[in-house]
């Protein structure tokens, strides 16, 4: 007993050693370049701007995409703006030990904040104290916690982070719901990576312009402005096009994540890849959701998936290889899609029911997981047009998603594709204020050839206009914009 009394008065000691560690701007007075890098993503506005909308602000994205950096970032620009560095708390449920100092970490990292470090109750704060939970999912009852100091009305700023969207969906369905607004972060976005791949800092802002315009083409159900907004932008410098043009395929063969952006060792980032995959399903859903991991179940059904990503998903198929009842089938694809890892889009109609009645098409969106798992994260992927057909219209369909919540923030939108029964088809669709707007991928040398479906889905939709992704051609031949994949990226 007098053993156990003197380690249960050694945890908050303990518990504020590790706190402070992950806190060093109440000592020094601001944030280490190493945890908060000078350049800041397109994400980082979007959610600064955020963090005084609601009390509970949540970041949902998969492992390695940046989440805990930007959070220091935003710490960084409070201490900038004047917040005193002792109103900012960072925790981290992933810090080693945490759990064995404190039953509730939360909860008692909040109130030894409260007692050492603000030295002030945080019912008389007045000003507002900044609460960083990175990897908050992690904890036992997060919502229920959060919620009960929500409830206080005390003058706290929470943001939050989960690498399982599912579960912060959850347990903000069952406790939060109507208290916080969740934001998804992904990989860098093209924009981002080839920024700093490059050098290029212009492009952000004359994008975030044209999309604007893309917004005004689309009310306008005329894409002239557009069109000539986007010749305007290219680059037309030999060596701008041409930095331009590496940094396209090195996104393509690994995507944004921070780690590997100014990489250029090919076999490094396919071995980083691999260990993404694998700690996401072994901590993100092997763990939570109590699958047998001994069976390797998740990394052959994403391979399976690999093999036709942009196909649709006939559930048949995927599940006899791999032993399994559809249901169960069906509940994998909901973990792997809540853990950011596919991406399925349904049949475009009008009719709810013909939505769901149709089978849905499924995607692995991100290039550097995609080709991995396909083996292929070298430069021999770019001469299998097949491949790199499949591969750049996942891509889009990513981007599709990226840009429909960018056109119409709030809930996640759906993304669609559309199939008539003479197989007429247009690989992705997006909505904007009910309007649908078609996106074809031809991403070859002659984009005009076989673009009957979307010649179809014109006629019989009278959407404001069509999109057809090309390699290099940017013309408009109304109702149809012909935009390079590097202009579509950059709008997203």
């Amino acid at each position: 007993m007098r053993i156990m009394m003197l380690q249960m008065a050694e945890q908050p000691e303990r518990l504020l050693e590790l706190l402070s560690d992950a806190n060093p701007w109440w000592e020094q007075g601001s944030v280490p370049d190493a945890l908060a890098p000078p350049y800041r993503r397109r994400d980082f506005f979007v959610i600064r701007n955020k963090l005084q909308d609601k009390p509970i602000t949540a970041l949902a994205g998969p492992r390695q995409v940046g989440k805990t950096t930007l959070m220091y970032q935003l710490i960084k620009d409070l201490l900038a703006q004047g917040t005193d560095p002792k109103r900012i708390l960072f925790v981290s449920f992933d810090l080693p030990g945490l759990g064995l100092y404190s039953p509730q970490p939360l909860n008692d990292a909040i109130r030894g904040f409260e007692e050492r470090i603000l030295r002030e109750p945080l019912r008389t704060a007045g000003q507002p104290v900044y609460v960083f939970l990175d990897e908050i999912t992690k904890l036992p009852n997060w919502h229920r916690d959060l919620k009960g100091w929500y409830d206080f009305h005390f003058p706290l700023q929470f943001l939050v982070s989960s690498s399982s969207n599912s579960e912060l969906q959850s347990g903000a369905s069952e406790s939060l719901t109507g208290r916080v607004t969740i934001q998804l972060l992904l990989t860098w976005k093209f924009v981002d990576v080839m920024s700093l791949r490059t050098g290029d800092y212009r492009a952000n802002d004359e994008y975030l312009q044209a999309r604007s315009e893309l917004e005004i083409a689309l009310r306008k159900r005329d894409a002239s402005g557009l069109f000539k907004r986007l010749k305007r932008i290219r680059p037309r410098p030999t060596r701008r096009r041409i930095a331009l043009k590496a940094a396209l395929e090195w996104y393509l063969l690994v995507d944004g994540y921070p780690e590997l952006i100014q990489s250029d060792d090919a076999g490094r980032c396919a071995r980083r890849l691999d260990d993404y995959v694998k700690l996401t399903l072994a901590h993100d859903l092997y763990r939570f959701h109590r699958i047998r991991s001994s069976t390797r179940v998740l990394e052959d059904l994403l391979s399976l998936i690999a093999g036709q990503s942009g196909g649709l998903a006939n559930h048949r198929k995927l599940s006899e290889p791999l032993g399994l009842d559809e249901r169960t089938l069906s509940e994998y694809l909901d973990y792997l899609e809540g853990a950011f890892m596919i991406s399925r889009a349904y049949f475009y109609s009008r009719r709810r029911d013909t939505r769901l009645r149709k089978q849905r098409k499924i995607y692995i969106p991100n290039p550097g997981l995609l080709n991995v798992l396909r083996g292929r994260v070298d430069a021999s992927m770019f001469t299998n047009s097949i491949e790199m057909g499949q591969l750049v219209e996942s891509v889009v369909h990513g981007y599709a998603k990226r840009l429909a919540f960018n056109l119409s923030p709030g809930p996640l939108p759906p993304v669609y594709y559309w199939r008539d029964r003479h197989d007429h088809e247009v690989d992705v669709l997006i909505e904007y204020q009910g309007e649908p707007l078609p996106i074809e991928v031809k991403y070859r040398t002659d984009p005009k050839r076989d673009l009957e479906g979307m010649h179809h889905f014109i006629e019989e939709k009278r959407p404001p206009f069509g999109v057809v992704v090309t390699r290099d051609l940017l013309e408009y031949e109304p109702p149809i914009l012909f935009v390079p994949l590097v202009d579509f990226l950059m709008l997203a």
